[in-house]
Order: C-alpha cells, then structure tokens, then sequence
C-alpha cells in the first residue's frame, strides 16, 4: 500500500487497486449492495442481499499491511468497533439494512467542548472499516468503507430574520454598477465604483461609461421620441421615433409588455409519456379507434425510420400497408406469431354509441416464398423459369416439410366499413401457412409479416383521387382496366419494381408511379446456361414479368377521373418488342430479350382553378428495349460456362419519363425581342422592366396590389422628407431671399 503523508500528520489510505481482489475473496452467499463506500458524514448505509437468516456482523477497523500493502483477509474473530455504531434492520424477505453511526462530536475543540470526545483538527476523522457478514463463524461478504470526515464549524455570528428585497428588474438590476469589474480597486472610466476616490473620479468624470453598462438603467436614446431637442438630430427624425415611456429599456426587453413566449419543443433521448387515451364519442378523419373497454386499436405498423411498431393504433379512414420481419421461434416465445380466431374477434367502439365484433375469417396458403427467407440457403429457390418473377410456385413446395411445423400468422387483411361518424362493420382475412424450419440450422429462418387495413363506405373501397380535378404532383397515376364481359372499368396502378433484400425479381415488391416524377428500378433474375439453352421461353417470361407491372389498359387523364366515363381515361399504347427466334449459335447466349421497359407519359396543363394550374395525362407509351444476356466466363472463371447449376445475376430494369407538352403554341417573337436582347429579361441577366422592382408584376413575393400599396407609401414618404427636409428648407430660404 502507498502511503501518502498529509501535511497535518494524518495519513489517507488508497486502496482502490486492491478492492476487486479483496471481494473476490470475501464473496459468499450474502453479497452487500454497495461493497465499497466513501463516508464523508457520520452515517453510512449499505444492504445485504441473499439468505440473511442467522447472519451475524463483525465490525473491525482495517489497517492495510506495511509490506504488501493489501487489506487484511477477512475473519469472524475479533471485534473492534471503535468510535463507530452498528445497527441492522430487515427491510425486506431477503434484505437486510445495515447501518454504521458515529458516536463522537464533529466540532473543533476549544470552544467549551469535553477536550477527549471533540475534534483536534479540521479533519476529523480518517480510517478504513471492515463489516464482514458472518454465518456459523464463516466470512460470507465484506463491506468496506473509507470515511474521510471533516469538522463542523459552527456559526457564530447573529442570525437576522429580515428578509432580502430585491428590486424590480425592469428599472433597477441586482448590479447596481455593472462596470465594476475589480474587487478592491477604482475601475478607470466607472463613475458608480465606489472604490473610487474623489480625485481619481474627476480624472475621467467627463469620460465616464455611458448607457447600462455604466450604471445608468434609464438613458434617453437618439430614437425616442421625448428627446426632440436633442443635437444634431436627423431631418427625419419627426417621422419616424419610437412612442415608448423612458422606463422602457430596449436593454431590458420591455417594449412589448404582457407578452409571452411559448418554448419551442426540442429532440430528446427520453421515453415519451403519452396521456390516457379518451375515447371518442364519434370520430373523424385521423381520430384513433378504440375497443369497447377503451383501449387502442392497434395493428402493426412501420413507423417513419422503417422500424416496426408491434401496437401502433388505427386512424379513422387511412389506409396503410406495413409488413414487418420476425425471427421464427416458437408460439411460446413469441405469441404474435400463432394467433387464433378468438384473439382477433375483438369488440370495437363504432363511434355511434355501441360496438361492432371483428368477423374473422381464415385462409390458408401453401406458397411461403414470399413470407419466409432462409439465411442457411437451404430453403434458396432455384433459378429456374417458374421463379423468376413473384407469384410464382418454388420447386418442392409439394414436398414434406421437415423439421420444427406451425401453423403460423403471415398476414392480416382488415376491412373497415364505415358510414357517416362511425363504424358499421369490420372483417379481417387471417393468412396462415405452415412453416417448417431445421433445429439444427445455424441462423434462424426470418418471417415476413404483412398488415394492411382499407376503410370502405357502402360496397366500394374509399380509394383516394390523385387531385381535384388535376393531378397533384407526387400522387399515384390511377389506371384502369377492362374486365371480361364487363363494360366498365376496375381501377388498378402502374407499378415499378422495388427491390428489398437480396435485391432479386421474385422478392421484390412494387411500388406505384407518382405523377410528375422521373424514376428508374430494376431487379436481377438469377440464371443458369441451363436457362439459357432455351432462348424464346426466356424472352416471353421476361416480357410477362415486366408486362404485370402494367397490367392495365387506361390511365385517367384527371386525379379524380370517374370510372364510368369512358371519356375521361386514355388508352395505354403498348408497343410490342419486335423479336425473332433466330438462334446465334452460341451457348449461354440469348439476344433481343426485352429486359428493359420504358414507360412514357405526356402532360399538359389544362386550365387553371383558383389560379392554380390544373394538370392532365394526354397520352401513355409503354415500350421495350432489347438487350443481349451472355454467360460470362472471363476472369479464369469458367463454371458458369461447364456446369448448368452455377448461375448469374443479370439486370431488368424500368423506367418512368414524364413529358410536359404545352397546351397552346408560345407566340412568336416580335422583331423588338430579337433585335434588342438586351431588354428582353428572358435572354439578359441585366432587365431593365425590372428597375422599377417591385412595383412592376416581375415581382412575386406576395399579391401585386399589395406590393403596388407599399411601393407607394415608400414613394410617399421619400417625398415627404425631401419636402420636409434642410435641403428643401434651403432651397425655400433662398427662394425668399431672392429678389426679382
């Protein structure tokens, strides 16, 4: 042990580098929570944890050994208390509350104090304990505390009971010189310092600071106007002063009387508490639903960083699609994953004064390829033709499921009916799949769940418009599509590729087009020379993948565009890929396969409605590029090339271009703008229409009558104080004084 003399005579004892070697020790079947404690007062407390029943306690002081420096070894021999008390107490089943008191004064002696139980010096008390638990004489823990306390010195002075006054901040603050910035000494250029004598206040009395900062709370300022007969005042000066009582300091912030501000809500890293939900007497667009005991609605949802909320409550009339990614355990562990018709027959508030049951019907699917994904790659689909694209079957689903089965939850659809305020009735469709997986996998399998939720008035969806009557830029294309037999149409979507994941066509999901926006996706299809051998099937699965993706006919030219007015829709014009079934002769090679789509809008601007331009779909091309896939086996690689198993990845990709068409021809230029372009603002950084900015119409912040209003007040101002002004006092003198 180091030992470090104090220049009092008092030793301090450092034995942090050998605490961890002393528990290990001393550790029984009891343990004390904490095990080390600093005291720097009289009391100190500590719990023992465990089997406390027949535990006895040993109180010792502990001086560490000379040579080795260590504390010594724990022991139930012996007990020295010394100065200090040991109490315990149970303050639970397993608990126990051990309490060390002081039983001396604190305070100094030589103030009437017995001289043998006070303090000598400032610091009073200087020692290491041991508390050692002990059960049928065997060291079970140790508690060791280090107590450094110092001496109380009592105040002596006399105690007034009158109470500090402090000023009103608005006129007098707490420093009444705030330019006395030394302690002990006259600050140069400081009037209110009282340190200041007389004759060195008169060297710089005619300098002193100005304004709050010399002291003075309440100085006239220049722009006030009660100071009128200040010198050397601007000619404006009686237009524009501030109205304001000289108790009013700009310094203090006092202009605005009685107004408050409200703190603005900042990020931070604490769990939110949110109020008790109250439910709704009806609802409205946005407003949570409740269950008849009061509760949330809730369905799984993804929130705005992708992570999945397990109880995110429902809003009236918003549609969502969320899916979230579980590990695959068991029921046990994870409830969630194997619900039943009970769980979700759950009674739910309507919001007309009474309640409605959840009608739950099950459906089973035998195609977990788009549900569940193998980390292991033994459940890989293999890249052959029927799984290119979704929807497709993957081999061996026929076959029997080995390993760990469950009927597991894959999907919940719900469908909402609402009328008015409130709800009418609810159905959900409960997907469920037997999911098999391998105990003995090292990665568990990751399961895919997918909630949706559609509110329906009557017998159709309350599927929303795109705008009103115009498309709104960033809103789904509507598209539309001629049922067999039927005269009318069924609204559907253009969709582009979305890939998640492994980033491949049969796991990738789809997303819509958004009007006004350019974008492009793709996919990659997994291919073998095996799948390569048969070069007319592979164009036609290519096409049929790409050709879902667009699987309607019309697309409406308005976002609100009715479904049985044939007028408002355009037909979609499909240019078919002009392929042939010449073979190149080379293995692994297929050309002309249409792996790229490209779909072409044009808009124009059709009117205008509150003077916001209406926009509308004129025409829709969709077209297929042709491109040539090899095998490659460049790069001393050439397995792809000899064994038909190995395969490669290869690109399918499309795309969305919106073309803005003008509605009416520009009108031609005049000779003027083609000659003298150096006044045309369009072809000329410098503008000359605009100097007179911004009472000419180039301007746009806000309306050009109100712009046009204030551009005048400034012209009538300008005048006002040049009329008024010295130089027109001056030109008014010299005209008087002239003499014809």
């Amino acid at each position: 042990m180091i030992m470090v003399p104090r220049s009092d005579g008092i030793f301090c004892f450092c034995f942090w580098l050998y605490l961890y070697a002393f528990m290990e020790d001393a550790r029984g079947s009891v343990v004390f929570q904490p095990a080390f404690v600093f005291a720097s007062g009289p009391t100190v407390t500590a719990l023992l944890l465990g089997n406390t029943s027949g535990v006895s306690f040993m109180l010792r002081t502990s001086v560490p050994s000379n040579s080795t420096g260590s504390l010594p070894i724990a022991s139930c021999a012996g007990n020295s208390s010394g100065q200090w008390q040991l109490t315990a107490e149970t303050v639970g089943q397993n608990t126990l509350k051990v309490t060390l008191r002081l039983n001396r004064t604190l305070q100094l002696c030589g103030r009437g104090l017995n001289q043998t139980d006070c303090c000598p010096e400032a610091l009073c008390v200087v020692e290491a304990l041991q508390v050692t638990a002990c059960l049928h004489s065997v060291a079970q823990d140790t508690l060791v505390v280090q107590a450094e306390i110092y001496a109380q010195i009592p105040f002596t002075g006399n105690v007034s009971d009158n109470k500090t006054v402090i000023p009103n901040q608005a006129y007098q603050p707490l420093g009444s010189c705030p330019c006395d910035l030394t302690v002990g000494s006259c600050d140069v250029r400081c009037c209110c310092d009282q340190e200041c004598t007389p004759e060195a206040r008169q060297l710089f009395s005619s300098r002193c600071f100005l304004g709050i900062f010399g002291g003075n709370v309440t100085p006239p300022f220049d722009q006030q106007c009660s100071v009128q007969s200040a010198n050397n005042s601007p000619d404006w000066f009686p237009f524009l002063c501030v109205c304001s009582p000289p108790a009013n300091s700009p310094f203090l912030g006092l202009f605005y009387q009685g107004a408050t501000v409200s703190p603005k809500p900042r990020p931070f890293f604490q769990t939110p508490i949110f109020p008790v939900a109250v439910p709704f007497d009806s609802y409205k667009q946005g407003d949570p639903i409740f269950t008849a005991s009061g509760e949330y609605f809730t369905i799984p949802q993804q929130s705005l960083v992708g992570q999945c909320m397990w109880s995110a409550p429902v809003a009236f009339l918003q549609n969502f699609q969320s899916s979230c990614n579980v590990l695959l355990t068991s029921c046990e562990t994870n409830p969630a994953l194997c619900l039943r018709a009970p769980d979700l027959s759950l009674n739910i508030n309507n919001g007309l004064g009474g309640t409605v049951t959840i009608s739950v019907s099950e459906e089973i699917v035998s195609d977990l390829s788009t549900f569940v994904s193998d980390p292991n790659g033994a459940g890989t689909l293999s890249a052959t033709q029927s799984s290119l694209f979704p929807g497709s079957k993957p081999p061996g689903a026929n076959s029997e499921p080995q390993g760990l089965c469950g009927n597991m939850t894959l999907s919940l659809d719900y469908t909402l009916f609402w009328k008015g305020n409130g709800l009418t009735n609810i159905t959900v469709t409960h997907t469920i799949g037997t999911v098999c997986s391998n105990p003995n996998a090292t990665l568990p399998l990751t399961l895919t769940q997918r909630f949706a939720a559609v509110f329906v008035s009557g017998n159709m969806a309350s599927q929303t418009n795109s705008g009103n009557p115009g498309y709104q830029i960033g809103r789904p294309v509507i598209a539309a599509k001629e049922e067999t037999g039927d005269s009318g149409l069924t609204r559907t979507s253009i969709n582009l590729w979305q890939p998640v994941g492994d980033g491949l066509c049969a796991s990738a999901r789809t997303t819509p087009v958004l009007f006004g926006e350019d974008s492009s996706t793709g996919c990659l299809l997994r291919l073998s020379l095996q799948d390569m051998s048969n070069c007319s099937q592979l164009r036609e699965t290519v096409q049929d993948g790409l050709a879902a993706l667009v699987n309607a006919t019309y697309v409406a030219k308005k976002g609100n565009s009715n479904l049985s007015s044939l007028t408002e829709w355009v037909p979609i014009i499909s240019v078919q890929p002009n392929t042939t079934s010449n073979a190149t002769g080379i293995s692994g090679t297929c050309t002309q396969v249409p792996a790229h789509l490209n779909i072409r809008i044009a808009t124009s601007v059709a009117g205008a409605v509150a003077g916001v331009p209406q926009q509308e779909i004129l025409a829709v091309e969709v077209r297929y590029a042709l491109t040539t896939w090899a095998v490659r086996c460049g790069g001393g690689d050439t397995a792809p090339c000899v064994n038909s198993s190995v395969v490669q990845s290869f690109p399918v990709s499309v795309s969305v271009t919106f073309l803005a068409i003008p509605s009416e021809p520009l009108p031609p230029k005049t000779r003027f703008q083609i000659n003298y372009t150096e006044y045309d603002c369009d072809r000329n950084d410098v503008c000359w229409p605009q100097l007179a900015f911004p009472l000419t119409r180039y301007y746009t912040g806000e309306p050009y009558s109100q712009s046009l209003a204030k551009g005048l007040i400034l012209v009538f101002f300008f005048i006002a104080a040049s009329v008024l002004g010295t130089p027109w006092n001056q030109i008014r003198q010299a005209w008087n004084n002239t003499t014809f």
